[in-house]
């Protein structure tokens, strides 16, 4: 057996969380350490207990036992939860369960145990702290090995803590990252780019889209508070962040209009402040508050073109053109600097796309738009 270095082990645990990769070369460290031919952690919301994650050397058991079904065989669980064994916080080990000659008769061991040529198991029973189910960190030794012997059980009880809470980190940040999919997915589709600036308005993060988006409108720099590049706009700029930053008190300009340096279509600036129980750690947004400044280029073509749609609506291919960008927040102006039209033309199209959509404000277009864009 492994020299035990507990601390080295418990960071592999933690690393793994991070980095899910890394798990089955930790678990065989884990093993090496108890004597143990493998490890594994396994769920007991029957939901979830076939989703079992083990180490390298004994992925065709954990194959079998997930796969194969045989989970739903596992005496081990059925007697624990029978037996109120299976405590949080307890270490466990085989003749907790069964009597050597209960093994020789039982389905399971004959069936899969002695098949896998497996010998006792130490487990390690922790509380899931996101539901009422446990989970256990199990060590199995080879057929050929006996019982784990007490200073073996002392650092299963010892590591298991670590380990549960490091497995229930790994699909905490899992799913963290499918939300963060989600919401990038959903600025890319509404063509957004978010900055996170601190409590003094200072630039902490900056998304890749915002990144483009900013280039010729804003200086984006770490550590520094962001500067209109066009100087005509930088005082007003200014006076625009003061007024979002979750400290100011009283009305407040959340939207603005960025003009670019040496002209073109503006920018359009939102600003979200972060106040507390907002979903930002202090991390990100500094020593808490601070802001997302959500930036959107409202004249940018869509990833796939609406005005198709809403021809199908009755809209002649101006009117649908017309009622996109409005839709997407351009003003009348805007629509009708951009298509080089008068404005009154542009709101004579806009009461026709009203009519025709049985609409009878702006903001129903949007709403409207908004659900087009998202198909």
């Amino acid at each position: 057996m492994s020299g035990f270095e507990p601390l080295a082990l418990i960071d592999a645990c933690y690393a793994a969380a991070l980095d899910p990769a890394a798990w089955p070369d930790a678990l065989d460290g884990l093993a090496d350490a108890v004597g143990a031919r493998g490890a594994v952690i396994v769920s007991h919301d029957p939901k979830r207990t076939a989703q079992t994650l083990a180490s390298e050397r004994i992925g065709d058991v954990n194959l079998d036992y997930g796969v194969g079904g045989w989970w739903q065989h596992d005496t081990r669980i059925r007697l624990g939860r029978q037996r109120g064994i299976m405590r949080p916080g307890t270490v466990t080990v085989d003749e907790m369960y069964l009597t050597a000659d209960e093994k020789r008769t039982d389905p399971f061991f004959q069936h899969f145990i002695d098949r896998h040529r497996l010998g006792n198991l130490c487990a390690y029973v922790g509380a899931d702290p996101m539901d009422s189910h446990t989970l256990s960190f199990s060590t199995p030794r080879d057929v050929r090995k006996g019982p784990f012997e007490g200073a073996e059980v002392e650092r299963i009880g010892l590591i298991g803590p670590h380990v549960v809470r490091a497995f229930r980190l790994t699909a905490l940040m899992g799913e963290m990252r499918l939300e963060a999919e989600g919401l990038a997915n959903a600025l890319e589709r509404m063509r957004a780019g978010i900055v996170i600036l601190d409590p003094r308005g200072r630039v902490r993060l900056v998304s890749p889209a915002a990144e483009a988006l900013a280039a010729g409108y804003l200086s984006l720099r770490t550590g520094a508070e962001p500067e209109a590049l066009e100087p005509a706009e930088a005082a007003r700029f200014h006076r625009f962040l003061a007024d979002a930053l979750p400290m100011r008190i009283g009305p407040r300009q959340d939207v603005f209009l960025l003009r670019r340096r040496g002209g073109g279509r503006p920018l359009a600036l939102e600003g979200l402040p972060l106040r507390g129980g907002d979903p930002f750690p202090a991390a990100v947004s500094g020593l808490g508050g601070g802001m997302v400044l959500l930036l959107r280029d409202l004249m940018a073509p869509a990833t796939r073109p609406i005005e198709p749609l809403l021809e199908q609506f009755g809209l002649t291919r101006a009117e649908a053109r017309v009622a996109a960008l409005v839709g997407r927040g351009a003003a009348p102006r805007e629509v009708a600097d951009q298509f080089a039209i008068g404005e009154s033309t542009v709101r004579s199209q806009l009461k026709a796309v009203y009519g025709k959509l049985a609409i009878r404000r702006q903001s129903e277009l949007a709403v409207f738009i908004t659900r087009l864009d998202s198909l």
